[in-house]
């Protein structure tokens, strides 16, 4: 070997050496290729001692390497000093053999040495580019690993026409053996990256796996095929509470319900001999302190083991229920609100028809004279009139569109005072008891419906113990919680007195108590019963701001549950209207009816006590005559009639006109221009249809006595801005401030207050405290700071706000209010 072909080995070498070394500490294999290239070429010293021994040829070679993959497919080149358009010619990928030496070579496994790229006309790819940059020869050599599998081909380009020598070839064979050594060791080091890559993604899924099992809510369980538990994960112990050593080598089947066992079992064999490949499943664990929790399992069967998730549904499975029962409740409420708006449409009319009979017969019987028989048939209709007139207020009970009077009452006493009537009313065979307890909270409803409640709640237990029993009424305090509101669509959270009636009869089944407070049904024989009693009673106990429960089930007795809400009033004492003696007057009494029978009924009865008596047939034409100078003490006018001056507008308009002007107001069914909250408003006097003459009488009497009480306007009527946003409750208080003389501006929320309040001769600013965004409060600080001299007063339902207005220097109206605690609330200090 001579001494040149010597040192071209030994660069070559030392060019591997540092290309092995470069490809081993990250470097590319193209970068590795590039500098075997570039000792290939040989720079230098050695490039002129080459020089000289080949003619000049060598200085002008320019080497590369072609990369194939394992499709025998070109996929990448290192030239570090060929032309960017020759490397891409180059690269030329057509089907078959390339129609280059590049080509050739890959495809045969033969080197190629091309001594004249003029002379063949057979290479296309490359050819004109290589002629281009001057080249003239191409020796291109194959280049295999160990096992003889082709991985690139070598190509040296020339500037002159050659052919290698036999040391030319031992060197190309040399530089083959170098370069396939740097293209096995990229690939070593890339396997050993995608290794070292595989085992650190399989430590961080092993590591995602544990913390998973660890973290999981979950329940992740390992049994084998017969049930044995393998492994459970900590969400095991915290959902069950059974420890994780003492749970491994149980039996599951034994922690299961016994009632879910079967199922289990089949679903464990159909795991097992693979005929489901994945189930889902639900069943009760029973936990280490007995109690039992439900999970929903997802398993799947994998080389003889079962591995599973379980999620405890137990509180959802509640929650549902919960939801379910409310909407029940919900669908029972509206199913009775319907039938409650028919009954109480069909009462009004009944009840316009009933008065015209009763005044009649009443008109009559002061004519008849000492006749008996004539006498006796008007005592006998006038009986139906008042059955007729007590079915009317059953209807309107159940409708909650009965006219209350609520008192605050001790529900304690008035059952006291019951007793002698209760038990005549329920015979000798029951026994009846009562229980009060020590410091029986008071109660606002109004006693006479109460009354009639108790007695058709005993008469109905009379009827369910026809052989005898037991009756017995428990009146307690309770305090009802948000999770009991939320589980009654009916009941509101609070303080509330509970008054439980319970008997020993023959009890309900469920459909019958779906169904016991719709009008006119009954489990009694046709012609013992209307049907109406308890829907009466529910009725009034939802119009009141309570509700009722019943529990009972066929031969274990019924029990009542009725809650009402508690007051913190003092008692009352009951209106002393009520009786007395029936006294007329020689008064002016305006009759405003739409009803003309009704009409002139009632102007016959209150001319046949006395009285002068006006009448209009709407409220329009009794304006006219107001407005005309007709001077009246009273007016007594329907609720409901037609044309566009509403029975509230006339009342107001003519207090106006005639301060000390009494009024009093009927109807057959009441309305909300004179209800809150479904019971009277505050100030309003009500007679409900059919009344008596007496009732009349007396009620008449009674209101012209105390005319000048309350309820004349204020004859320094000042400008007021009122700010509450329940329309109902804003329109009855502005029509109250209207009766009062005042001029009233109304708004439903701070908001819309905040542009009146510019309003010229503003005097008082009247506002609920707990408005929808921004407070009551607020907005007094904000009108203050534009008119620091405006009254405030504050409105509130909460005993605590009282405070909260003495530190706004303002003054506070306790709701409800009347006419004459609003009067004393707007006087000048």
């Amino acid at each position: 070997m001579d001494t040149v072909h010597a040192h071209d080995i030994i660069t070559l070498l030392d060019a591997e050496h540092r290309a092995l070394a470069a490809v081993a500490a990250g470097a590319s294999v193209a970068d590795g290729l590039a500098q075997l290239l570039l000792a290939l070429e040989g720079d230098g010293d050695s490039k002129a001692a080459v020089d000289d021994m080949s003619g000049g040829v060598a200085d002008a070679m320019h080497a590369c390497v072609v990369l194939i993959d394992e499709a025998d497919r070109f996929y990448g080149l290192s030239a570090p000093n060929l032309p960017d358009d020759l490397c891409q010619a180059l690269q030329h990928n057509g089907d078959g053999p390339q129609p280059s030496p590049f080509g050739v070579a890959a495809f045969s496994g033969a080197p190629v040495y091309c001594g004249d790229i003029a002379r063949e006309p057979g290479w296309s790819a490359g050819r004109k580019e290589a002629m281009l940059h001057g080249y003239r020869a191409c020796w291109v050599t194959p280049v295999f690993d160990a096992k003889g599998h082709i991985l690139a081909v070598l190509g040296q380009l020339f500037q002159a026409s050659c052919h290698p020598t036999q040391g030319d070839i031992e060197l190309i064979n040399m530089a083959a053996r170098c370069i396939a050594h740097v293209i096995e060791r990229g690939r070593l080091e890339k396997l050993a990256y995608r290794n070292a890559a595989l085992e650190t993604q399989m430590m961080q899924r092993t590591a995602e796996r544990d913390r998973m099992w660890r973290l999981s809510t979950d329940i992740m369980l390992v049994v084998d095929v017969r049930g044995t538990i393998i492994a459970v994960n900590p969400a095991w112990t915290s959902i069950l509470g059974w420890p994780e050593s003492a749970s491994l080598g149980m039996e599951v089947i034994n922690l299961m319900h016994p009632e879910d066992r079967e199922a289990a079992l089949q679903d464990l064999a159909r795991l097992s001999d693979g005929s489901t490949q994945t189930l889902r499943a639900q069943n009760r664990f029973r936990r280490d302190d007995g109690d039992y929790r439900t999970i929903a399992w997802t398993a799947v069967s994998v080389q003889q083991l079962i591995h599973a998730v379980g999620r405890d549904v137990t509180d959802e499975q509640e929650a549902r229920l919960a939801l379910l029962r409310s909407e029940q409740a919900l669908l029972q409420a509206q199913k009775l609100e319907s039938i409650g708006k028919l009954t109480g449409g069909v009462a009004h009319d009944f009840n316009n028809v009933l008065q015209i009979i009763s005044g009649n017969l009443q008109l009559l019987k002061l004519t008849t004279g000492d006749n008996p028989q004539v006498a006796g048939r008007l005592d006998s209709a006038a009986s139906a009139v008042e059955r007729g007139a007590r079915l009317s207020l059953q209807l309107l009970a159940f409708a909650r569109r009965q006219p209350l009077t609520p008192l605050v009452t001790n529900l304690g006493d008035l059952l006291a005072s019951m007793q002698d009537l209760i038990r005549r009313a329920v015979g000798e065979l029951v026994f009846e008891e009562t229980f009060v307890s020590i410091g029986l909270w008071h109660v606002l409803v109004d006693p006479h419906q109460m009354e009639n409640v108790l007695l058709n709640m005993a008469i109905n237990a009379r009827d369910a113990m026809a052989q005898g029993g037991r009756l017995t009424f428990t009146l307690s305090n309770v305090t009802l919680d948000d999770a009991y509101a939320g589980e009654h669509a009916d009941a509101v959270a609070g303080q509330h007195v509970l008054l439980t009636i319970t008997d020993t009869g023959h009890g309900m089944d469920a459909v019958v108590i779906g169904q016991i407070f719709d009008p006119f049904f009954t489990t009694k024989k046709e012609g013992e019963g209307t049907g109406l009693g308890l829907s009466m009673a529910y009725g009034f106990i939802r119009q009141s701001g309570g509700h009722i429960r019943v529990q009972s089930a066929p031969g274990a007795g019924t029990t009542f549950r009725i809650y009402l809400p508690r007051s913190h009033e003092a008692l009352a004492e009951p209106p002393q209207w009520r009786t007395g003696p029936v006294l007329g007057g020689s008064e002016t009494i305006l009759v405003v009816e739409d009803d003309e029978a009704l009409r002139h009924t009632v102007v016959d009865m209150l001319r046949g006590l006395g009285y002068t008596v006006l009448h209009a047939h709407d409220g329009f034409s009794a304006l006219r005559l107001l407005r005309g100078g007709a001077s009246i003490d009273l007016l007594f006018t329907d609720v409901v009639m037609p044309g566009p001056v509403t029975s509230t507008e006339l009342a107001r308009v003519a207090r106006e006109l005639l301060p000390e002007l009494a009024v009093l107001f009927t109807s057959g069914y009441t309305h909300n221009a004179i209800m809150q909250a479904g019971r009277l408003a505050a100030g309003v006097e009500l007679l409900s249809k059919p009344y008596r003459r007496e009732d009349l009488a007396r009620r008449i009497r009674h209101l012209l006595a105390g005319r000048n009480i309350a309820g004349a306007p204020d004859p320094s009527g000042r400008c007021v801005l009122l700010v509450e946003d329940n329309d109902d409750a804003r329109q009855m208080c502005m029509e109250m401030l209207n009766m009062l003389g005042h001029t009233v501006h109304g708004a439903a929320s701070a908001e819309a207050a905040l542009p009146l309040l510019s309003l010229p001769g503003l005097d008082i600013l009247l506002t609920d405290i707990s408005l929808p965004a921004m407070s009551g409060v607020e907005l007094v600080r904000l009108a203050r700071a534009e008119r620091p001299q405006l009254k405030v007063i504050f409105a509130s339902g909460h005993g605590w706000a009282a405070s909260l207005a003495n530190g706004e220097q303002a003054r506070f109206l306790q709701k409800p209010f009347g006419l004459e605690e609003l009067a004393a609330a707007l006087k000048p200090s």
